[in-house]
């Protein structure tokens, strides 16, 4: 939106960008994979950031070994929309929850199923992940 003073546009652009919220993120997974819909009916699971991220990593997990690679990398392409568009506390979950998660997630995926899956991170999640690592010491 720009102003404008008496039809003259000053080129002042006043408008916010809206970072997402967990409240955004749980219509956003449920619109990728719909069964999570009934764990989000537990308003407990809805009502943190931390808690939306997990309950998504946990459909992430089920998608993972159960090998249905469509959803999954519909569901890792919204974790990078989730990440680079939602507000800091979205951002924080997702880094303490699904980048955390990463290792035990793809243990027992073949290597070319695990390259793929981090393949499909964006540069800003694998570059957290590497980070997390290298944290650690491992």
């Amino acid at each position: 939106m720009f102003v404008f003073l008496k039809g003259i546009n000053l080129g002042i652009n006043d408008s916010k960008q809206i970072k997402m919220n967990h409240t955004d993120a749980v219509r956003e997974i449920v619109k990728i994979i719909p069964e999570s819909q009934e764990e989000f009916k537990e308003s407990y699971k809805t009502k943190t950031p931390f808690m939306v991220i997990s309950v998504f990593t946990k459909q992430i997990k089920k998608l993972i070994k159960n090998h249905d690679q469509k959803i999954l990398m519909k569901s890792i392409t919204k974790m990078n929309q989730l990440y680079s568009k939602g507000d800091q506390a979205l951002k924080n979950a997702i880094e303490n929850i699904f980048i955390y998660s990463l290792d035990s997630l793809t243990f027992c995926c073949e290597p070319s199923y695990k390259d793929l899956i981090f393949s499909k991170m964006s540069p800003s999640l694998q570059n957290n992940y590497l980070r997390q690592v290298y944290k650690s010491g491992i």
